[in-house]
């Protein structure tokens, strides 16, 4: 089966909000593609690190938690922390696995062997459990 993760973005603005609710989302409708069990990561792209690391809950739907970010991001999973604790990751470490070979720009959906990389790259920082 194609190894899959989902990089979803965060603020300061916005971030709180998405650990207290256990939900993450996006104002574009690619977090539909999400499965339940599906790795993500949280991108705060102010700080530039990476936070990690959860299992979603549910697969992508819209509006789960319909009054999360006063309604901005209707496109959401919810989540469950699967890491001992947040990791916060410099972006740096994890850049050839989450940027666009082809464009540089920061990829949302992550598969193949770029997925995989990324999760060895996690697994050298912090052990999770497996379900």
């Amino acid at each position: 089966m194609l190894q899959r993760s989902f990089v979803f973005e965060c603020s300061t603005g916005t971030y709180l909000e998405c650990i207290e609710k256990g939900v993450f989302g996006s104002n574009v409708p690619w977090p539909l593609e999400v499965r339940k069990g599906d790795y993500c990561l949280l991108r705060h792209y102010e700080v530039g690190t990476v936070f990690a690391l959860w299992r979603a809950e549910t697969d992508g739907g819209r509006k789960l938690v319909p009054r999360a970010w006063g309604g901005r991001f209707p496109f959401q999973a919810r989540v469950a922390l699967v890491s001992p604790g947040i990791i916060e990751v410099p972006a740096k470490v994890v850049e050839d696995y989450i940027a666009s070979p082809a464009t540089g720009r920061h990829d949302n959906v992550i598969e193949g062997k770029r997925a995989e990389g990324l999760l060895r790259a996690l697994r050298g920082l912090v052990q999770w459990h497996e379900e």
